[in-house]
């Protein structure tokens, strides 16, 4: 009892620490995410995210707050408990700036989700998609879009499955695979992909010894295995696999790293625009001139094993007899590699280019009403009508009935005003004009571009931070701790995760909390 006090008045000290910095910063924004515990119970994590103004230099911060059990998983249950634990932390709905949820109907529903009825309580809690999530999505289209695709992944599938099935047969592929061990498909987080085609896509001469070898060594114990080594070595030499590895490992490591960025949790809504757009004009790009390219570099690999940098001859084309008044039939493709173009690569392509325009509209709607601060060196080359009519747009976004947080007409002669300090101090992110008012003190002078810009940064771009959070409750409450109360699971994850505040806390002070709390004397005067 004693031990889990003491725990106890370190992590409310950690609490009261975080929700302090909140009440300075007065903007926050919520990040919420489920996941089941060792006993299925459903638990919400809730982390919050704000600009901690506490440090030197300007901080986006975001921490975890609280674990909370959750019976009703609907949007209406979940925004409830949403809406208790900030009653519970003392932070108030009024100054909620952002939602960020993943993209379960039950979060983002337009009618009855948790973004919706927090919105329909407070407005101004822009609703900002988890952009990993989103990034997933687009990829998950990308897969479905032609069966070469599932083919390939399949086949990767098996390769793993194959040589993980026994020690020995890993120690035998591990003996062929100096640089990049094969690894387990992920089942949801399809970017994480780009380490079990990274394996084969650069190491595809020595996996096809290592199957060779294991299926020469099982042909006489065990002719099963022994066949399906050779069978997988026979389909990675195939012209047209060589091609689809090429070519999805290219996408792949693009957005893998686009989704690698958006998870720290200092990102930002500025940065992650510029991401998504490169990541975009990547995939137009890649969509003009990639195919050539992969077939190019699926030629070279083709030499490394040995065989012809061909596509396979089609099966006839039957033609259907034609009807009379019936509209001519289009051209049968006879050209293999035209066929693999027209069934494969385009259709990769276009779905994933829709897709990623498609799930990013709400990125795309924060950049029309935000995007002419994302950088402050273009300010200057505005018409004063024209940064007027978007400092008015601000001002209609940030409004709530008649309480609104900035002035349009004093944000506009402020943004024209500050540009002699942001060139003789080469300020051009936000951030860095957000560092430069705070230290010259600039807050009274700016005070619609302080706030602005803060309101700008509160804004969540992924829900990666309470998914970290999972990270620390599977190891917490396992197995043979599942009867741990759900108090002491919050405590033992606050210390955990907020370790960094954890380590700075003074003691001597605690000590003295934990002595009042203990002490039988009761002082009257």
């Amino acid at each position: 009892n004693i031990l889990n006090e003491l725990i106890q008045i370190m992590a409310d000290k950690v609490t009261a620490t975080i929700i302090s910095k909140a009440h300075k910063a007065k903007y926050y924004s919520i990040i919420a995410d489920c996941t089941p515990d060792v006993n299925h119970i459903e638990q919400l994590s809730l982390t919050i995210r704000f600009v901690d103004l506490s440090k030197e230099n300007v901080d986006i911060s975001e921490h975890f707050v609280q674990f909370t059990p959750i019976n009703n998983s609907t949007g209406e249950g979940l925004s409830e408990s949403i809406l208790n634990l900030l009653n519970i932390h003392n932070l108030k709905l009024k100054n909620c700036r952002g939602q960020g949820y993943d993209n379960g109907a039950n979060m983002k529903g337009r009618h009855s989700g948790v973004q919706k009825l927090i919105i329909n309580k407070n407005p101004l809690a822009f609703y900002m998609p988890c952009g990993c999530h989103s990034l997933n999505l687009v990829l998950c289209d990308a897969a479905k879009s032609s069966t070469k695709s599932v083919t390939l992944f399949g086949v990767l599938g098996r390769l793993y499955n194959l040589f993980s099935a026994s020690v020995k047969r890993w120690q035998l592929l591990v003996d062929h695979l100096k640089n990049f061990t094969l690894k387990r498909l992920s089942d949801t987080r399809w970017e994480a992909k780009v380490s079990s085609v990274k394996a084969v896509r650069y190491q595809i001469g020595d996996m096809y010894d290592a199957l060779i070898s294991l299926s020469e060594k099982e042909e006489r114990h065990d002719p099963i295995t022994s066949h399906e080594a050779f069978t997988l070595s026979n389909q990675i030499k195939d012209f047209s696999f060589l091609v689809s590895l090429v070519v999805w490992y290219d996408i792949l490591f693009q957005i893998n790293v686009v989704s690698k960025c958006m998870q720290k949790s200092n990102f930002d809504v500025c940065n992650s625009v510029k991401l998504i757009e490169g990541c975009y004009n990547f995939l137009k790009d890649y969509k003009v001139t990639g195919f050539e390219k992969a077939i190019s570099t699926a030629s070279e690999l083709a030499s490394e094993l040995g065989s012809e940098p061909e596509f396979k001859d089609s099966k006839r084309v039957r033609y259907k007899k034609r009807q009379f008044q019936y509209e001519c039939r289009d051209e049968p493709i006879t050209s293999p590699k035209k066929k693999f173009e027209v069934e494969f690569f385009n259709p990769l392509l276009d779905t994933a280019i829709s897709s990623i325009k498609e799930r990013f509209d709400m990125l795309l709607k924060h950049t029309e009403i935000w995007g002419f601060l994302y950088n402050f060196s273009k300010i200057s080359s505005f018409e004063k009508d024209e940064l007027q009519k978007y400092c008015a747009d601000l001002q209609i976004a940030l409004t709530d009935g008649l309480e609104s947080d900035i002035e349009a007409v004093f944000l506009c002669d402020e943004l024209i005003s500050i540009q002699h300090f942001t060139k003789i101090n080469d300020c051009n992110s936000p951030l860095d004009v957000l560092n430069l008012i705070k230290k010259n003190q600039l807050e009274d002078l700016y005070p619609n571009i302080w706030i602005a810009l803060r309101i700008l940064f509160t804004i969540p771009v992924t829900v990666a931070s309470g998914e970290r959070s999972f990270s620390k409750l599977k190891l917490i409450k396992t197995y043979l701790r599942s009867t741990i109360s759900q108090g002491t699971l919050t405590y033992l994850a606050t210390l955990s995760i907020e370790n960094a505040i954890a380590q700075n806390l003074d003691f001597s002070e605690l000590i003295k909390v934990f002595a009042d709390k203990k002490a039988r004397k009761v002082n009257f005067l």
